[in-house]
């Protein structure tokens, strides 16, 4: 990362995670907790078509693990302002590792039929999970600034390339605007 952040580009990089946090807020109790994680595991399971026993157990543990990798172990309940202060002042720290493994995870999640890529179909489900409040526009917006080809589906690559630009970056990008719908107002 960069040493000569603006604070302009750490305001936005704010906004972006009070949105993450925001959706990631399932039982919208204005705490991100382990709860939610599980919640979003469980809903998406219900949700998506198909899925196996083995997918199943594979997102639950996935969305537990990406908890565990954040630091919401059982009881913890971070307050949804605290958690984005947090998580941005760790991903723009310099000397921070920046944690990548949850990208895969996710991606896998989201991957209901593990055919190694997102359908539209299979975005809208996890988008009806974290992002209630989302129109379909705003879905296939979303889905859209990710298809970085165009394609009609979401590669490993191009999701984990978009969620390291919204995680990581401080620029405003389309696919940052994008990555957990439009942002919240600031």
């Amino acid at each position: 990362m960069n040493m000569s952040v603006t604070e302009q580009q750490k305001a936005y990089h704010l906004r972006k995670l009070r949105t993450r946090c925001h959706r990631m807020d399932i039982n919208h109790d204005g705490y991100l907790s382990r709860e939610d994680f599980e919640l979003v595991a469980k809903r998406l399971v219900e949700m998506a078509s198909g899925i196996t026993k083995e997918k199943s157990e594979e997102i639950h543990a996935a969305f537990l693990s990406i908890a565990d990798l954040i630091g919401l172990k059982p009881g913890v309940k971070i307050p949804l302002e605290e958690a984005a202060k947090i998580g941005s002042d760790r991903y723009l720290s310099p000397t921070s590792k920046k944690p990548t493994a949850h990208h895969d995870l996710l991606f896998n999640c989201i991957d209901t039929n593990s055919d190694g890529h997102i359908s539209i179909e299979e975005f809208k489900v996890y988008f009806k999970v974290v992002g209630n409040d989302m129109s379909d526009e705003e879905i296939k917006h979303s889905f859209d600034a990710i298809d970085s080809n165009g394609n009609g589906e979401i590669s490993r690559e191009e999701f984990v390339a978009a969620a390291k630009d919204f995680y990581f970056g401080v620029e405003e990008t389309e696919v940052s605007n994008a990555f957990y719908g439009k942002l919240l107002p600031c």
